[in-house]
């Protein structure tokens, strides 16, 4: 018994990541965020209800100035479309892949 609470113990000092409030923010910053005269998260339905795509969901990555967010849609079995955001210090939303600035760019 008196392990496991060393572990619990250990286990308590570790840094965790960015809490899951903050990532739910900046997901929501990020769907907020015009696109071709709509959202970013309208156009991303747009294409999961088009398409046929299954939503795999949003992965953020965290970096010392920024934040990354990249949410995968299943295209086929071996095959995802990957649309990925930064939101820099500042707070400004900038698309980062191919597949994000195609999205959101004049149809």
């Amino acid at each position: 018994m008196s392990r496991i609470l060393i572990v619990l113990f250990w286990l308590a000092l570790i840094p965790l990541p960015a809490a899951v409030g903050d990532e739910a923010a900046d997901i929501a910053k990020v769907e907020a965020a015009t696109c071709a005269g709509a959202t970013v998260g309208q156009r991303l339905q747009e294409e999961i209800q088009s398409h046929s795509r299954r939503d795999l969901g949003w992965r953020v990555f965290v970096e010392d100035d920024h934040r990354d967010l990249e949410r995968s849609l299943r295209i086929s079995k071996a095959m995802e479309a990957r649309y990925r955001w930064r939101i820099d210090a500042a707070g400004k939303i900038e698309p980062v892949s191919d597949a994000a600035r195609q999205l959101c760019a004049p149809r």
